[in-house]
């Protein structure tokens, strides 16, 4: 029974990755069944289709390695002579093997690999795609689809595309495999919103209005970063022609608010300078947002428009060059100021930063700032009923008023778990759900520098969190502070951790506040 055991296949007695994301039904989220076993031992978890995502697109080209043609050399000999030992072993290594990184070579080498059987390669790409426990093996399933015209496998694919953490590897094959690939890829972008929305997109050719509308509307928006899409959706979605048309509907507007909003940003992709059209599609959102803009995103995104106005010269000595005219760019400039001057964005800011909508309390706060607007005891007020928001911690910690601050570490000394998040020094990175409470500490943390003697109860506990950061962020106050505002507690905190402190910078910091306050 042991040597048996020992022997059987590492997908037996569990459910395929397929069949697990078709159990999903169209609320794909982005759990695996493999997750404990992938992530086991890493301190940190990328989001579905994450780690792929950014290594594809900040990374260099993938190289060839002896495991990757090891890899190679059994699936040619398994499609030369299928049997269940060489799948077991094939299986075996793929579960281990980092696909994005490697996937582009071992095509290439496939497709130059003699004595290869075509139709027999097929079905084992297809059982891995459709059969297999482990992510690694079911991507590299996808990837072997795409070398085949794969029309037959359309719903495989698609349905496999629908968490992202396979999208790009569906895109891909998809586009290399069915003759109406656009199409595909179309439905396809319809259900995915982080990473996989984001490769698609960029494969996705505006073949009819219908893909240029969405792109317009829907097509920037993903939950990674819009950034990444503004400038392709801009383009392909003829974002000039359509502002500039009779009539533009809500839905376009608002699209174009979160494109115009990103290539403004900038980013790891093409930005507003990168963008042909910029100088146009400024001033016809600025018109528009003058005759139907109502809400606190356009209000905000004109904020924007106008402080990238204002940029430096010798940034707009180079855009002079690239459409832009000094007129242009001081009547753009009027009419921003001309609306931000209105009224009405009082009561619209002030009913926004009272909305239970995140994105528009978001937006609310943001220009309740650029207005100076005092809405600090409003958003204290939803903290007490809901203690535990990231968002208002940070925002509360803006304020420059001693009574507030103090207030506010109060209610924090109140209700965070301060003796659970104290349980020692490590060397957490303070990530995910289970340190939240740790991440509302570290907003407080770092800015309690500009208070001296405020929130010694919150130091306390940060120099005795097992989240680097927290420590950090305790000694950055302790910085700030007089010596003889630590008191006695504070400073046998920080003489016992400058003892068992197990991060070695943290260490080095410990010692040069030790050093300046003569400790």
């Amino acid at each position: 029974m042991f040597f048996d055991r020992a022997k059987r296949p590492l997908w037996e007695g569990k459910s395929s990755i397929y069949s697990y994301i078709q159990g999903q039904g169209e609320s794909v989220d982005g759990s695996l069944p493999d997750d404990e076993e992938f992530w086991s031992g890493s301190k940190i978890r990328w989001v579905a289709g994450g780690m792929d995502g950014a290594f594809g697109h900040h990374a260099g080209p993938a190289k060839m390695t002896d495991e990757a043609r090891e890899l190679v050399h059994l699936l040619a000999k398994q499609s030369r002579k299928p049997k269940n030992s060489t799948r077991k072993e094939l299986y075996a290594k793929l579960v281990k093997t980092d696909m994005g990184g490697m996937i582009d070579a071992v095509l290439d080498e496939v497709r130059k690999q003699p004595g290869i059987q075509p139709g027999a390669l097929f079905l084992e790409a297809k059982w891995f795609a459709e059969n297999a426990a482990h992510r690694n093996v079911v991507k590299f399933g996808i990837a072997m689809l795409g070398l085949f015209q794969n029309e037959q496998v359309k719903e495989l694919l698609l349905t496999l595309g629908s968490h992202e953490e396979f999208t790009l590897y569906a895109a891909v094959a998809i586009h290399n495999g069915m003759e109406d690939s656009n199409q595909a890829l179309f439905e396809l972008a319809q259900r995915v919103h982080g990473w996989g929305k984001i490769h698609i997109v960029e494969r996705l050719e505006p073949a009819n209005q219908e893909i240029k509308d969405w792109l317009l509307r829907q097509g920037c928006h993903n939950s990674v970063m819009n950034e990444y899409l503004a400038c392709i959706c801009a383009r392909n979605g003829g974002l000039q022609e359509a502002l500039s048309a009779d009539r533009v509907d809500s839905a376009l507007f608002d699209g174009a608010t979160d494109i115009i909003e990103a290539l403004l940003n900038g980013g790891p992709a093409e930005d507003i300078d990168d963008y042909e059209h910029a100088p146009q599609v400024l001033f016809e959102y600025v018109r528009l947002t003058r005759e139907i803009g109502a809400a606190v995103k356009h209000l905000s995104a004109i904020f924007i428009i106008y402080d990238f106005l204002a940029q430096d010269e010798e940034k707009w000595a180079v855009r002079m060059s690239a459409g832009w005219s000094e007129q242009l760019r001081t009547d753009i400039s009027d009419a921003c100021q001309s609306i931000i001057a209105d009224t009405k964005w009082a009561g619209i800011v002030m009913e926004a930063v009272g909305s239970g909508d995140s994105s528009d309390r978001y937006y609310g706060v943001a220009c309740a700032e650029k207005l100076g607007m005092d809405i600090w005891d409003t958003l204290f007020d939803q903290l007490a009923e809901n203690p535990l928001q990231d968002f208002h911690f940070i925002q509360l910690m803006k304020s420059n008023d001693p009574n507030r601050i103090r207030k506010f570490v109060q209610f924090a000394t109140e209700h965070l778990p301060l003796q659970q998040i104290a349980s020692g020094p490590g060397n957490e990175m303070g990530f995910g759900k289970e340190y939240a409470t740790h991440r509302n500490l570290g907003a407080i943390l770092q800015s309690l520098d500009r208070f001296e003697g405020i929130g010694t109860e919150l130091i306390f506990t940060g120099l005795n969190s097992p989240v680097i950061s927290n420590r950090n962020m305790a000694i950055k106050a302790l910085e700030g502070w007089n010596f003889a505002s630590w008191g006695e507690r504070l400073v046998e905190a920080v003489t016992h951790l400058s003892e068992v402190e197990p991060e070695d910078s943290v260490k080095e910091r410990l010692h040069k506040l030790r050093e300046a306050k003569g400790l």
